[in-house]
């Protein structure tokens, strides 16, 4: 501003000093503005990558599950057709094979629900 006589007025120390602390307190704001938006996009992305890994999660789950109960109905039409088909000691040792078959499938279910962990 220009005081008397139309000469332009050196600003005071203390107004130098008032005006960098003003500065330096809205860079701070800014900064802080910046971290917190930053801080929102990283957990914005963690809880989408949780929410992609629990949907594959539950994907595998379901599609194991499918496979499973597929397994377990051939393994079922197998063992009708064989006890069907042999006398004697031949439905034995397809009852066998279906506990194995059992076996093997839980084994699958075991490991893709226990994935996440």
């Amino acid at each position: 501003g220009a005081g008397p006589g139309g000469a332009i007025r050196e600003p005071s120390v203390k107004e130098i000093v008032k005006q960098i602390m003003e500065t330096e307190n809205e860079v701070r704001e800014r900064v802080e503005q910046a971290r917190a938006e930053a801080q929102k996009i990283v957990r914005d992305a963690e809880t989408r990558v949780r929410e992609i890994i629990e949907a594959g999660r539950q994907e595998a789950i379901r599609e194991s599950q499918e496979l499973v109960a597929r397994q377990r109905q051939e393994a079922e039409q197998e063992r009708a057709r064989q006890i069907e088909a042999v006398e004697g000691g031949g439905a034995e040792l397809l009852a066998g094979k279906s506990a194995e078959i059992e076996k093997a499938a839980a084994a699958v279910l075991e490991i893709v629900t226990g994935a996440g962990e």
